[in-house]
């Protein structure tokens, strides 16, 4: 029977025509699906790759951030360093002491005095103690107090002494002001100096 059914198809006039329609049909039946399989797959990669590129960038970014947060982390540290606060006290006795024996001279006296503050605000001067008291705008708050330390020291040496004890301090690098200064002779011929000052030593604390 197929081979009549097969005979048959084959005497047909337009047979050439059906096996054309066919052919285009099983094409469309097979290609239009993978068509639409290369479209979603082409639509993903360019998703994944938009993805990536973004990735990429924030990769990149926080890099960045995290070198500039590296930078100013040391800066900040470094910045403490050359701070007094409360826990940093001791730490500064025993350097003042040091710095005398080191230098040759004498400490006759040294007293911590009791801490101070007062609200930080934009543009301020730390050594204007008053500075803060009045009124102030609302958005030259800074959120910090500023606390300071006075410091009385009594000294004795050459002046030679003297001055090597005061460049070391200036090395130092410490945030601090000489609130007074106070140098006379204590033997004849100037040979043996005394010297009195009053330190003050800053720290901002948050806060104020």
């Amino acid at each position: 029977m197929f081979e009549q059914t097969l005979r048959t198809f084959s005497e047909l006039r337009y047979r050439w025509l059906i096996v054309t329609v066919g052919t285009f049909v099983v094409g469309l039946v097979l290609i239009v699906p993978l068509v639409d399989l290369y479209r979603a797959q082409r639509q993903e990669k360019a998703a994944l790759l938009a993805e990536l590129a973004s990735a990429s960038h924030v990769a990149t970014v926080l890099e960045q951030f995290e070198s500039r947060v590296a930078e100013k982390t040391a800066q900040l540290a470094a910045l403490e360093a050359r701070t007094v606060d409360e826990q940093r006290l001791a730490e500064l006795r025993t350097n003042l002491v040091e710095m005398a024996r080191n230098t040759g001279c004498s400490l006759r006296r040294l007293n911590v005095g009791a801490a101070s503050s007062r609200p930080w605000y934009k543009e301020d001067n730390p050594i204007a103690t008053a500075a803060g008291t009045g009124a102030q705008p609302a958005d030259a708050k800074t959120g910090f107090t500023l606390q300071w330390w006075p410091v009385a020291v009594s000294l004795s040496g050459t002046d030679a002494n003297l001055r090597n004890l005061l460049e070391r301090m200036e090395a130092d690098g410490m945030l601090m002001h000489t609130k007074s200064f106070e140098m006379h002779s204590a033997s004849a011929g100037r040979k043996t100096l005394e010297l009195d000052m009053e330190l003050w030593y800053f720290s901002l604390a948050r806060g104020g």
